[in-house]
């Protein structure tokens, strides 16, 4: 229920994709929804897999990637988190949701915490751990996408830097973009917040002390081939040019994770 490309790699990177994949097992029946919306934003984030490969393969770092859809669980999303599991998505109702009950016992939340969620997070954690035994503490690249409009609303944001308590590579790319890309309208953690709680990245990263950062490219922007691998050298080249700098690869504790 994963993707992996690179696992055995050594890097002081490593690139996840929690929302890589549109696939719903056969037995799902698609969650009651047709092809079509299969093929949208409701399901997946368009672009982030070929944008993560090849940002794995010029970086040669570790990439993980879910092979199931946000729709079946979100991996970017606590266990708790009422969004785990969505009944609605940009008004759509998920007919093969609507039973899912939030509570802790239900055995279909349990079934897929345990086949698809725990799968992911599992194989996140043992590239950490494997890195860690090593002594290298790896920065961690989180690749997602967002829909040109929302709401009616057209976003002018082309590339999004979420962040939450660490600034370290955040602020490379601010940097670097400041100097190099100007003409890119880069949105600081917009268009959405990289201060959720127990999402991804917390759970790995942030709680960990590893330096991290969640990449949004606008999907217009990466929907062909040409557009997908000039994306993901935009993206490699602050980081090759950092990719030696010893703050980033240290742990950084917060006294709210000190325990």
């Amino acid at each position: 229920m994963i993707n992996t490309l690179n696992e055995d790699k050594e890097s002081n990177f490593l690139i996840i994709c929690d929302h890589a994949s549109n696939r719903i097992p056969d037995e799902y029946k698609n969650l009651g929804l047709n092809e079509e919306i299969l093929t949208t934003h409701i399901a997946y984030d368009l672009g982030v897999k070929e944008v993560a490969t090849h940002l794995s393969k010029q970086l040669q770092s570790p990439l993980v990637m879910t092979d199931f859809s946000r729709l079946l669980i979100d991996a970017n999303r606590g266990i708790d988190d009422p969004t785990l599991i969505m009944k609605i998505s940009d008004g759509k109702i998920i007919r093969g949701n609507e039973d899912i009950s939030f509570l802790k016992n239900c055995s279909e939340k349990k079934h897929r915490v345990a086949s698809y969620y725990n799968i992911y997070h599992n194989k996140i954690s043992e590239i950490i751990e494997r890195s860690l035994k090593k002594n290298i503490f790896p920065a961690i690249i989180s690749i997602h996408s967002f829909t040109p409009s929302f709401g009616g609303n057209e976003r002018s944001t082309e590339l999004g830097i979420l962040w939450d308590s660490d600034n370290r590579l955040p602020d490379i790319f601010f940097n670097y973009f400041n100097k190099n890309y100007k003409e890119i309208i880069i949105g600081n953690n917009k268009p959405y917040t990289g201060r959720m709680k127990n999402d991804t990245l917390y759970r790995h990263a942030t709680r960990q002390g590893l330096a991290n950062i969640l990449i949004e490219i606008r999907q217009d922007l990466i929907a062909d081939s040409a557009k997908q691998i000039f994306f993901s050298k935009l993206i490699a080249q602050p980081l090759l040019e950092n990719k030696n700098d010893v703050r980033l690869f240290k742990k950084k504790f917060y006294k709210s994770f000190a325990n």
